[in-house]
């Protein structure tokens, strides 16, 4: 079984210790850094970070509760990885979430939403146009959030964001493997103008179709790569 190899000591800035260490560790997990299969063992990980085993074992419960890692008794936690059927149920879950998630958020924009939004929506267009996949899905998922953060079901919120993290390292094979940002860039203008203007039949059905192509261009990818189940 792959072990995470240690290179030098990471250096943290302040703020929660754990919620800092649980931000770099889903980093390097999402971006591929820790493949699946690797044993993030506990003594490695506060070695590394220069830090107690205290915070990294509230880190590796917190990407536990996200579905990143499964935590291993007294020993770590292993990166996991979705089996197609678990990334299509996702997928269907923001399916049925979102659309209705954005109908709501619409009345509700006011000006400064959507000046927020605008301006994710330019750095998204930055990422584009230097390809830089990695900050792209980020601010893919942050630019979504946005648009429907108006809606007010903060529960529902939080569990968008949360999936939305479980699938994000297949988000970016996607991203980098079609032309899938290009299209999302388009989307992205589209889903904003429709917002703004009030038209929620519009950008319910563009969001629907959005996803919906999403999900079929993954299982294409992904059926080629993961074994049968």
């Amino acid at each position: 079984m792959e072990q995470a190899v240690i290179k030098s000591r990471r250096i943290l800035k302040s703020q929660s210790l754990a919620s800092k260490l649980t931000e770099d560790l889903r980093k390097r997990i999402i971006n591929g850094e820790f493949s699946v299969g690797t044993m993030l063992r506990q003594e490695q990980i506060a070695q590394e970070y220069g830090v107690s085993r205290m915070p990294v074992r509230e880190a590796l419960h917190q990407l536990d509760a996200e579905g990143l890692v499964v935590s291993q008794a007294n020993r770590g936690a292993l990166v996991t990885e979705l089996s197609l059927s678990e990334i299509n149920e996702i997928l269907d879950l923001r399916l049925m979430l979102e659309p209705d998630l954005l109908a709501r958020a619409i009345p509700n924009m006011t000006a400064e939403t959507i000046a927020k939004s605008q301006a994710i929506q330019h750095q998204l267009d930055g990422a584009y146009e230097t390809g830089d996949i990695g900050h792209w899905g980020k601010l893919n998922a942050e630019f979504h959030l946005s648009l429907y953060e108006p809606s007010g079901r903060s529960v529902t919120l939080a569990f968008i964001h949360r999936i939305s993290v479980q699938v994000d390292r297949y988000m970016r094979l996607h991203m980098a493997l079609t032309d899938s940002m290009l299209d999302g860039a388009a989307d992205h203008h589209r889903l904003l103008a429709l917002s703004i203007g009030g038209k929620v039949r519009e950008a319910k059905a563009l969001l629907v179709e959005h996803i919906r192509c999403t999900k079929a261009q993954l299982a294409l990818i992904l059926s080629a790569r993961m074994p049968q189940e």
